[in-house]
């Protein structure tokens, strides 16, 4: 089915991973409709859908997404509207993985960057994620006989689960104090006078998703008039082994040159097609910086961490004059080119996931340009 397409990129390229700013996934499809073939490309063109039509495909996951920009209109007048209207014509669903499959760690980042050798590896910009059951925790004070009774409340609405653990709580005895005005009516004490109650603090963890239904469950059991509530949001997970771009500590130092030629050989790039700007000739880097596709905007942040070369795809004019300004090599080995050798890797990642579907790598996606 489409949809267990859907499901195994998430799994080898999980969503959460992408920039903010890109649209991965399913972009066109019925995940309820069966899938005997699909087609791996970097780009969705006339020649990659020609392709996947007469191998009878019935998905596409395209690396670049088909549907970027918001969509007012959907017409054959304009060429991405013929295009789109196609694949729906011939029942064919678009998948982008974008971003997500660079993040993740064995994505396209850390294949490019395993080009220049063996050595060290973590990300200019890690990923931030929040572990299961976490990125809230719910503190109330509860007098010791309600205790139980609140943590069973908070942990029916989802709080308090930890990995394989559940009912996960934290316990300090302390005093509350109150004054009970007009109206009150207080648990213990007296209205009109100041009061101190001994009392535990109980704290939970739980996700964003479940704060509500777990602030509710406190104030539906706690035996106060007012039930105290506090809720603070925890600090997100940092992974330096996943997230964008990556920066590579050499085994062997290289030197500009050499980046070229091995980047020549593995990504079989013509001659005349890699573009460099090179600060001092000869200098050998240990601290690379490695960003496949339009990454140039990473490059000051490489630096920034000791990179002395950054390869990425391409970069426009005053990118190049700001890498030289700043001391930093470069090397643009072309956009698609640092992206396409990946796709046999996500085609074998792919396969055991679908059984019985036949994962094919177009032969018709090329770069839009060539060297003349």
């Amino acid at each position: 089915m489409i949809g267990e397409l859907a499901l195994a990129l998430e799994a080898i390229a999980p969503s959460r991973l992408a920039a903010e700013w890109d649209k991965v996934g399913m972009l066109v499809g019925d995940p309820s409709r069966p899938l005997k073939r699909a087609l791996l490309c970097i780009d969705l063109t006339e020649e990659t859908l020609s392709e996947a039509i007469r191998r009878r495909c019935q998905a596409i996951v395209a690396y670049h997404p088909p549907i970027f920009e918001p969509i007012a209109r959907l017409t054959a007048w304009e060429p991405r509207g013929a295009l789109l209207l196609r694949c729906i014509e011939n029942g064919i669903a678009l998948f982008s993985p974008h971003t997500a499959l660079d993040a993740v760690r064995g994505g396209v980042t850390d294949w490019l960057a395993q080009q220049l050798g063996a050595g060290e590896r973590w990300a200019i910009e890690p990923s931030v994620t929040l572990r299961p059951g976490e990125g809230m925790k719910i503190v109330t004070f509860v007098p010791a006989y309600a205790v139980e009774v609140v943590r069973d409340a908070m942990a029916r609405a989802g709080a308090g689960t930890i990995g394989a653990y559940r009912k996960c709580s934290f316990e300090l005895i302390g005093q509350g104090t109150f004054e009970g005005g007009a109206g009150s009516k207080p648990t213990a004490g007296k209205r009109g006078r100041f009061e101190r109650v001994d009392e535990i603090r109980l704290e939970m963890v739980c996700e964003p998703r479940s704060q509500v239904a777990v602030v509710q469950a406190i104030r539906a059991v706690h035996p106060y008039e007012e039930a105290p509530v506090d809720v603070f949001r925890t600090e997100s997970h940092r992974d330096a082994t996943q997230g964008h771009g990556r920066i590579v500590r050499l085994d062997r130092p290289l030197t500009c040159a050499q980046a070229v030629a091995r980047l020549r050989r593995s990504l079989r790039l013509p001659a005349g097609t890699v573009q460099v700007v090179e600060t001092s000739r000869g200098r050998r880097h240990a601290r690379v910086g490695v960003v496949p596709g339009a990454g140039f905007s990473m490059m000051a942040k490489a630096a920034g961490a000791g990179c002395t070369l950054f390869v990425t795809g391409e970069a426009r004019h005053h990118d190049q004059l700001a890498a030289r300004a700043r001391g930093c090599d470069l090397v643009l080995a072309g956009h698609s080119q640092t992206e396409r050798g990946y796709l046999p890797h996500l085609a074998a990642s792919l396969r055991p996931h679908l059984p019985g579907v036949s994962i094919q790598i177009s032969s018709s996606d090329t770069p839009p340009f060539h060297a003349a």
